[in-house]
């Protein structure tokens, strides 16, 4: 038996291991330093362009982003009214998952969403609510260019965790909550104009 062939392939496996060995460690070094890297700049992005894209101040202790998985969390989150200090609405804690394959597609699509422990303020003046700019931003705009085609939006599996709603009405006044919210449903599909809840207050 020939020991120097036996010995040189040996030598060839041993670095045919090596190599998959930090190829594998390179690549989790990368994954993990993504990771570590696009969670602070998702907070940052949120809190600097929140203004632009809604119109309303948004805030937030951390942010956890994974784009391989597709799962989101921000902690502590909270919506300030338009053009105002006050409070409009605040999470201890909201998640999202997404189908990242689905972003290079006609139909995005939010795999879940569960809210935990939120706090909500619906104010009324007149014929004027505190979330008319919003509702207004969402909408399909008049004169909106026809010949593309048509982005499709699903939104699934909602929870809502012991939230809190507070209703205020100044004419009257009111000044109702409704506490100890429990909300789930299957969610809202763009092909379908029902929603499947249950609901517990």
């Amino acid at each position: 038996m020939n020991t120097n062939r036996i010995k040189g392939r040996w030598i060839n496996l041993s670095r045919t291991k090596k190599v998959l060995i930090l190829i594998t460690g390179a690549f989790m070094l990368v994954v993990i330093l993504i990771i570590a890297f696009i969670s602070p700049i998702t907070k940052f992005l949120v809190e600097k362009y929140d203004e632009k894209y809604t119109g309303r101040q948004i805030t937030m202790d951390w942010a956890y982003a994974n784009p391989f998985t597709g799962y989101i969390h921000f902690s502590n989150f909270k919506v300030y009214e338009s053009k105002s200090d006050s409070l409009f609405f605040s999470t201890d804690g909201v998640s999202l998952s997404f189908s990242p394959i689905k972003l290079f597609s006609k139909t995005y699509e939010i795999n879940s969403i569960t809210i935990d422990q939120p706090i909500a303020f619906i104010k009324q003046n007149n014929n004027e609510l505190n979330f008319n700019d919003l509702v207004e931003l969402f909408s399909s705009k008049e004169g909106a260019d026809s010949t593309k085609p048509p982005v499709h939006f699903n939104m699934l599996n909602l929870k809502i965790k012991n939230g809190i709603f507070h209703y205020l009405e100044n004419q009257t006044p009111i000044d109702y909550s409704i506490k100890n919210v429990q909300f789930e449903s299957s969610g809202l599909r763009w092909d379908s104009d029902t929603i499947a809840a249950k609901l517990s207050f």
